[in-house]
């Protein structure tokens, strides 16, 4: 029976200080936090700007919100990972939550004085910097113990049959889209990923080298002996709701299958990296990927297999009318993708950027044609500037073709025609870019790129503003985070560390620290704690506690030693 896939969504930010000659992320990482002052979630408004008060930050720069998040620096990023969250709907409007949540810790930041004039803390939403860096936007899904045993452990049955080649082709739902190629791999001039270029193994514990497509972290934050976290890795972040929406959505579904024993394909890929890239490479959809058995099959057919066993499923199990939207949504964009990608141009990412690219190459009387003729050269001479080279042609091709030995490169290409084609390409990738700026101020000048398309009808919405603006102040109602996040609010000054699944209370006067165990992801939700909080007249924490050990939640004491 499965267990229900209670998720969250941790994505690492793009950090830079713009204007600086060499931008610390560390330091813009910690201005941040620094201004994310845990009673302040109320909306601020551009002309109230200014420092916010005393948050609740650990030395190892990490804080939880009272919202059920948690807010923190990894590798020198800011990275926010979600409360714990039931349905798909929530969890796209949590993950957007985040988004105003660290945007609003910017300008707080930005308006603090502490940098220098001309210089500005910027964020993206987005996996690479384009100097072979990649940071990640991973998912988390609660499920049972047994069936992580299954994929993680035995490594081998559920996972390569079903697991992996379902993630591999996910990404045509899901990707952020991307200009160029990274880290050593073939060229391309558009992909539908930004993550494909940097998975190498299959199996594998790290995250931030020798990337696996299933990553074997055991850190449940949960009742280990029932429960586990599944730590998925391969997707993008995106700024699309619906993207968002079908990533989560999508995979919720096919674990729950999963523990249901209810999938007996066997679509093992042949070669599993190799088809993370070929899948994130093919703009035709119609690439066949080899299987282990001998056959092939396309993306779209993998993901229409595991569409239509998703919709037996769902019949056969009385699902909740939010699974059926999902299995809506998932056949409504296959359809559309497999009649042409145009039709998705305004739900999910690689097609909105996408699309926006092509209207810039049109303009410039470009094609992505000229754009792989030109890439190759442009990379290679990537330092090269005008000022030196000037405009001569000849010293203009003496010095590129220095700077190429590989002389097939230079084949068919136009040498007069070489700084415009080179502008319009850095162009393209400062239009990705700026794509996950996330920016979402009320004039165009103090929006991204995306919110810029989305205020003026260019992009669906899945959501409205009041439902993400729900998770921006409160925690969800149906978890654990419920009860977390109002500690948080209500007792913030008698807590002395605060983790997903423990909080520590430490009372001053009895020297006396209270630890309150929140093992189970569903317990301490609104319906099981609303009647004690309820009760609560003032922020009495030993009634509360003393309360709480009634309806059975574990609370151990520990007294200060002299």
């Amino acid at each position: 029976m499965s267990v229900s896939k209670v998720t969250g969504i941790e994505t690492e930010y793009g950090i830079l200080i713009r204007g600086a000659k060499e931008s610390n992320h560390f330091l813009a990482s910690r201005m941040l936090l620094q201004q994310c002052g845990v009673m302040e979630f109320k909306a601020i408004p551009d002309s109230e700007v200014a420092a916010s008060p005393d948050i609740f930050l650990t030395p190892l720069y990490s804080l939880m919100l009272p919202n059920g998040a948690r807010f923190y620096i990894d590798h020198a990023h800011p990275e926010y990972c979600t409360a714990e969250t039931m349905h798909p709907r929530d969890v796209v409007a949590a993950d957007k939550a985040g988004e105003i949540i660290v945007e609003r810790c910017r300008r707080l930041a930005n308006a603090s004085g502490t940098l220098p004039e001309g210089q500005e803390i910027a964020i993206y939403k987005n996996n690479s910097d384009y100097k072979g860096n990649s940071y990640g936007c991973h998912e988390n899904y609660l499920i049972t113990a047994s069936t992580y045993e299954e994929l993680i452990n035995r490594q081998g049955h559920l996972s390569l049959r079903i697991l992996v080649p379902f993630l591999v082709t996910r990404n045509i739902l899901c990707g952020a889209g991307k200009v160029g190629y990274e880290n050593d791999n073939s060229p391309t001039n558009f992909q539908l990923t930004q993550r494909a270029d940097f998975f190498e193994t299959l199996f594998g514990l790290q995250t931030t080298y020798n990337r696996p497509l299933i990553n074997t972290r055991d850190e449940s934050h949960a009742e280990n002996l029932h429960f586990r976290r599944l730590h998925v890795i391969v997707g993008d972040a995106n700024m699309s709701e619906y993207s968002t929406y079908l990533k989560v959505g999508t995979t919720q579904l096919v674990l729950m299958m999963l523990e249901d024993n209810y999938i007996t394909l066997d679509l093992t890929l042949k070669e599993p990296i190799v088809a993370v890239k070929t899948v994130s490479r093919d703009l035709t959809f119609g690439e066949e990927l080899p299987l282990a058995n001998g056959s092939k099959a396309s993306a779209i057919e993998i993901q229409r297999q595991f569409l239509d066993l998703a919709k037996k499923y769902v019949e056969e199990h009385n699902s909740t009318d939010e699974f059926k939207e999902v299995i809506q949504e998932w056949e409504d964009t296959l359809n559309k993708l497999a009649k042409n990608w145009q039709m998705l141009n305004q739900r999910l990412d690689w097609a909105i950027k996408r699309n926006l690219l092509e209207r810039y190459l049109q303009t410039q009387n470009c094609s992505w044609q000229s754009i792989s003729k030109w890439e190759p050269v442009i990379l290679k001479t990537l330092f090269l500037k005008r000022q030196a080279v000037g405009d001569d042609l000849a010293d203009l091709v003496q010095v590129i073709q220095s700077q190429l030995p590989d002389r097939t490169q230079l084949e068919d290409l136009d040498w007069k025609d070489y700084w415009r084609q080179r502008e319009v390409y850095f162009t393209l990738r400062r239009l990705d870019l700026e794509y996950h700026d996330i920016r979402r101020g009320k004039v165009e000048k103090d929006m991204g790129l995306f919110y810029q398309l989305q205020n003026c009808g260019a992009v669906e919405r899945l959501l409205n503003d009041k439902e993400i603006q729900h998770f921006v102040d409160k925690p969800p109602s149906d978890t654990r985070a419920y009860l977390r996040g109002y500690c948080i609010s209500k007792y913030f000054d008698q807590i002395q560390q605060v983790d997903w699944s423990e909080i520590k209370f430490y009372l001053p006067e009895e020297e006396q620290s209270y630890y309150l165990r929140l093992p189970d992801l569903i317990d301490g939700n609104k319906a099981h704690v609303e009647t004690v909080l309820e009760a609560q007249s003032s922020p009495d924490l030993l009634k509360l506690l003393d309360s709480l050990s009634k309806l059975n939640f574990t609370i151990t004491t520990e007294k200060k030693i002299h």
